[in-house]
């Protein structure tokens, strides 16, 4: 070592890594933001398919129990049509059954 000195002269390129460095930082940073707010959205569109999945079924559920109903009591009243009615009310319920597939599917898609 020759014990001499030398001098410091600028700091330009102490300067660039920090701004190389703030810049990747803000870009991580705004990864996750975009990440997080994209999880967010998925997850209200999961909730609301649930949630339509949920009213069609419970309206088709409904919709078999008033035609159950419905044929119950002309069966009182005619009761050799029970087996007509009875394939009438089992049509009915593939019917609920294939647009509450349908529903399904489209959901899918989405």
């Amino acid at each position: 070592m020759t014990g001499e000195l030398s001098p410091y002269v600028g700091g330009g390129g102490l300067m660039r890594d920090a701004r190389r460095a703030s810049r990747s930082i803000s870009r991580y940073q705004a990864g996750g933001h975009i990440r997080v707010a994209t999880t967010d959205v998925e997850t209200d569109v999961t909730i609301a398919k649930i949630d339509s999945g949920t009213a069609v079924i419970g309206h088709g559920m409904g919709a078999i129990v008033r035609v159950a109903q419905a044929q119950k009591h002309l069966e009182l009243l005619a009761p050799e049509a029970s087996g007509r009615l009875a394939m009438l009310a089992d049509d009915h319920a593939l019917g609920v059954m294939e647009t509450a597939a349908d529903h399904r599917r489209t959901l899918r898609r989405l």
